[in-house]
């Protein structure tokens, strides 16, 4: 190791001292090497004539000019160049009309194999959620028919009576009222459905009229509500001769019918993606609903279910067929599909509860007008003030109804030009992606929308169980790029059932509910006072009434009562029947019950139960506790008082009910409760 490192350092010592030595004679020798190069070369042999006579050429050539004729000449001679009359080949083509569906392909861009993706499958279909059934009754305006069946045409052709709501039918709608609904919402804040009085009106009266009208809108909207949570339809482009030959007018009438409604969610946003997934094409994965499917089962007198059977859709379309008007919808169209979706049909008596779910409802057809400011001191702030309060009041009543107004119109608008405008541009974009038409149906991205069916067959006293299901068009239907075993055949897809519903039960005409219980007197023993309601089949109106009754007497008689009335005209008192032909056979409970010893407090209220006897030898029990406590009679009840209110102005709608009928209690377990006992 000692020998190496001497080795290195003598090398690394004659480096440094000759390094600089041999660097420069080497760049020495390459200079020379370069040199001996550039010696041996030819010299330019260029002369500067040369170059001088080269650019007197150039500058000829530049400056050199010749006469369009003789270069177009020259072109055509020499290079055949000719001219195409190219603008007149340019007009022609703007002039023709091309038509796109000839370049439309038979088939997709694409290669349907096996493993390549692109094979089309039948959409999973998905089962509604959020099921409600609720039982109801009222006055039905429909067209009068005569023996066979048809219209009965109206000779005096008198429209001025007629509701300012939507024209109806089963094509089609037609919106006959325009701004009925904020025209009623006018009249009722300012008193344009009766006699104005023309006397200054104090604050009190102010305060206590916007007050009326809040609770009057709640309740109106507040029933029609499900779930705890105007229709303005798309104008037809033109009527057939068919319709305008059965286009009236047409006698009308009000008939009474009971009816259940039955309510529904679908999750819209898993069924697009379900389709995305099975078309494989999301400018064409929309469902095409069909219809519902309906079915029930029935309480047996052994309590007992029987087996699922469908309900009569034709005795329910006769009715819905039969509808001159249809009723204000308080949800938007995106949610609200028209063919999952059965219409409100106007009522003259009643009001629709539980038909719309809360949360798909705007908020501007929830919210109410303010309360009115306190007012300015002195006479002049105080009819200024008035003045404002009114104007505010209105504008606040009516800003969301014109917003939504012009909103609805705006997508009509569009729909149509949407629907007149799909066929051709379909075919024109064939070509670019897909040739399968996007079709003129219903769309939204709505990720929820709600269903709705009515049922008019229900049988009074009966008990019922339903179960919906959504049935679409087959987007297969005859295609062949489909996977194998999907069904290109059939025209309907039917989707899973939902669950059942809670029991619901459709009332007597005549029922009996537990309310109070009345101590003896000397002259009597205890009784029960009952709140009988009845239902007049032939008009629609349901009027609640109170009625004792103790052991061994029958609950109800023939009373004169006051009946609301729809046309402005005011309640009048007609002579009614409350007979429930059911006898007192027991009353138990009732009074007031001491605390046990030891616990401190005052008595409490024992609930007051009767044991009834009804016409067919069954007996049933009547409590206090699910009486007081019953939807369906709390609901009769608010209706009766804010219709008799509302006797004196001609009906414009009948969304309507109590505001504890939104609040809560819509989805729960009612079916129980609306028999008005257990049997």
């Amino acid at each position: 190791m000692a020998n190496a490192n001497a080795i290195v350092d003598k090398l690394a010592n004659a480096g440094l001292r000759h390094g600089e030595k041999a660097g420069v004679a080497i760049a020495m020798m390459v200079f020379l090497v370069c040199v001996g190069i550039a010696v041996s070369q030819p010299t330019i042999t260029t002369t500067p004539e040369q170059v001088k006579k080269a650019a007197q050429v150039a500058d000829t050539n530049l400056s050199r000019t010749d006469d369009r004729e003789t270069i177009i000449k020259r072109l055509e001679e020499k290079e055949k160049i000719v001219p195409t009359n190219f603008a007149t080949t340019v007009e022609n083509a703007i002039n023709t009309k091309i038509d796109p569906v000839v370049f439309k392909p038979k088939r997709d861009w694409v290669s349907p194999e096996p493993g390549a993706g692109l094979i089309r499958e039948a959409p999973k279909l998905i089962a509604l959620s959020e099921v409600y059934a609720y039982p109801g009754r009222g006055g039905l305006l429909i067209y009068e028919l005569d023996e066979s069946g048809n219209k009965i045409p109206d000779a005096s052709g008198d429209k001025s009576d007629e509701p300012k709501q939507q024209r109806y039918g089963r094509k089609r709608k037609k919106s006959a009222g325009g701004m009925g609904g904020m025209g009623g919402g006018m009249g009722g804040m300012m008193g344009g459905g009766g006699q104005r009085k023309k006397h200054k009106k104090s604050q009190q009266e102010i305060d206590r009229e916007t007050k009326e009208a809040n609770e009057r809108k709640t309740r109106e909207i507040a029933g029609s509500l499900a779930g705890g949570g105007l229709e303005a339809t798309k104008e037809d482009k033109g009527d057939s001769e068919a319709d305008k030959a059965d286009s009236g007018p047409f006698k009308q009438t009000t008939k009474g019918y009971r009816w259940v409604a039955i309510t529904g969610v679908l999750d819209h946003a898993k069924m697009l993606e379900n389709y995305r997934q099975a078309l494989k094409n999301p400018s064409v994965a929309h469902p095409n609903y069909a219809r519902l499917d309906l079915e029930r089962r029935t309480l047996q007198e052994d309590g007992t279910w029987s087996d699922w059977e469908k309900v009569d859709q034709g005795k329910n379309y006769d009715i819905l067929d039969n509808l001159p008007y249809a009723e204000e919808e308080l949800t938007p169209e995106t949610v609200r599909p028209n063919s999952l979706v059965d219409p409100l049909p106007f009522l003259n008596a009643g009001l629709w509860e539980k038909v719309h779910i809360a949360r798909f409802v705007s908020k501007e057809k929830l919210d109410l007008p303010k309360e009115p400011e306190p007012q300015q001191k002195g006479m002049a702030g105080m009819m200024g003030g008035m003045m404002q309060n009114q104007m505010a009041t209105m504008m606040q009543q009516n800003t969301g109804a014109m917003q939504s107004a012009m909103q609805n119109q705006m997508k009509n608008q569009m729909s149509m030009m949407g629907g007149m405008m799909s066929p051709t541009m379909g075919g024109a974009m064939g070509g670019m992606g897909s040739t399968e038409s996007a079709g003129n149906f219903w769309k939204s991205e709505e990720n929820q929308i709600m269903v709705r069916a009515l049922d008019f067959t229900a049988e009074r006293g009966s008990s019922y169980r339903y179960r919906v299901r959504v049935v679409v068009y087959n987007p297969n239907l005859g295609r062949d790029d489909v996977a194998h075993g999907v069904d290109t055949k059939t025209k309907f897809l039917e989707g899973p059932w939902s669950k059942a519903t809670d029991a619901v039960t459709m009332p007597p005409d005549i029922e009996p509910y537990a309310v109070t219980y009345l101590p003896p007197s000397a002259q009597t023993g205890p009784k029960l006072r009952f709140q009988v309601v009845s239902f007049n089949p032939t008009d629609g109106w349901t009027v609640p009434r109170r009625v004792d009754a103790g052991v061994g007497e029958i609950v109800g008689d023939v009373a004169m009562v006051k009946v609301p009335r729809s046309d402005g005209s005011g309640a009048k008192r007609e002579s009614m029947d409350f007979r429930t032909h059911q006898l007192v056979l027991d009353l138990d409970g009732g009074g007031f019950q001491n605390l046990p010893t030891g616990v401190t407090g005052p008595p409490v209220e024992r609930p007051a139960l009767a044991a009834l006897l009804r016409p067919d030898g069954s007996m049933v029990i009547h409590t206090m506790m699910d009486d007081l406590a019953n939807d369906f009679r709390k609901d009769v009840e608010a209706n009766y008082d804010h219709e008799l209110k509302e006797s004196d102005k001609k009906r414009e709608k009948s969304n309507g009910s109590g505001y504890a009928g939104m609040m809560g209690g819509m989805m729960g377990g009612m079916g129980g409760m609306m028999g008005g006992g257990r049997r």
